[in-house]
């Protein structure tokens, strides 16, 4: 059950929202991602203990900048009709959810395009998509929180953002739950050196993940452009999720929305068994997708070169 100040006070959508804000708290990552992150964890560790951390608190310093100035509050206020972006915390929060949701397509789109052009190229090109991804990221949870009327232009709203950063890249519900609530501590303080240590750890995992899957070219194509579109999902729903929750609490219509009780075994089981039969749940279509799509493609690849080999006929 979620914990209300004042149920009355929620219009029947309101409502609906909450109810979805608890089932996400409840749920497990993607399923099939997990079981890649748990493939890719050594490699990551590795990764992570091979870059100082200045080094690369540093770089999520520049991505952050970098969002900063590609959020462009002035294209978001005319397309919501405002002359400034906290006037949106008057408007209706379906209205605030309908235009989060046209930004999030946005990004899934261009995060898809290039996805697939740097997968293209391989290990090498896979190398640049890192910060463009990053910086698309923290743009697409900054630019979800200028629908919700929140300008983030208070010194901790960086650290909120980073917060939301590492809230989306959580691998385990646990995480996710843990990280949540030390957003609402986030809010009045400045970015602590152990979050900073989590924003590292689970950005090294992501990075783990992006070479793994961009690094042969012509399938890096498909591996970039799938990635990339996950994570800026995972990025849509999180910034959504939690901005919808910052703004009906700081509204007085609830105190805390507390994560839904889990109904199947499977979402309590953790480890390798947990991920393997949550994948298996989940992921039958993906994979099975997955796997016909990558013999065909082998298959027509095989086609072209057989024909290459054969002598033409006059």
């Amino acid at each position: 059950m979620s914990d209300y100040q004042s149920t009355s006070s929620l219009s029947d959508y309101e409502k609906q929202q909450v109810e979805e804000i608890a089932s996400w708290k409840a749920s497990h990552p993607n399923p099939f991602g997990e079981l890649v992150r748990r493939v890719a964890h050594p490699a990551a560790s590795f990764l992570e203990s091979l870059i100082p951390d200045k080094l690369a608190i540093r770089a999520l310093e520049v991505a952050y900048h970098s969002a900063e100035s590609a959020a462009l509050l002035g294209v978001l206020e005319r397309e919501a009709g405002v002359s400034s972006i906290a006037e949106m915390r008057q408007k209706p929060l379906e209205v605030c959810d309908a235009l989060a949701i046209k930004v999030a397509r946005g990004a899934e789109t261009v995060g898809t395009i290039d996805g697939a052009l740097t997968g293209a190229g391989g290990v090498f090109t896979s190398l640049a998509d890192i910060p463009l991804l990053f910086v698309l990221c923290l743009r697409t949870i900054m630019k979800t929180g200028h629908c919700y009327g929140y300008p983030l232009d208070r010194r901790s709203d960086k650290a909120w953002v980073l917060g939301a950063f590492a809230v989306a890249l959580s691998h385990s519900q646990q995480k996710r739950l843990s990280l949540v609530e030390r957003l609402r501590e986030v809010e009045e303080l400045l970015i602590e050196d152990t979050q900073e240590q989590v924003i590292v750890e689970e950005a090294m995992n992501l990075i783990t993940q992006l070479e793994v899957f961009e690094a042969i070219p012509l399938l890096g194509i498909v591996g970039g452009a799938l990635l990339n579109l996950s994570s800026v999902q995972r990025m849509d729903i999180t910034a959504r999720r939690l901005f919808q929750e910052r703004r009906l609490r700081d509204e007085g219509k609830v105190d805390e929305i507390a994560p839904s009780a889990a109904t199947e075994s499977l979402m309590a089981m953790h480890g390798w068994s947990g991920a393997a039969a949550r994948a298996g749940r989940h992921t039958v279509f993906g994979l099975a997708f997955g796997v016909s799509f990558g013999g065909y493609l082998i298959a027509e690849m095989v086609k072209g070169l057989r024909g290459k080999s054969q002598p033409s006929v006059a």
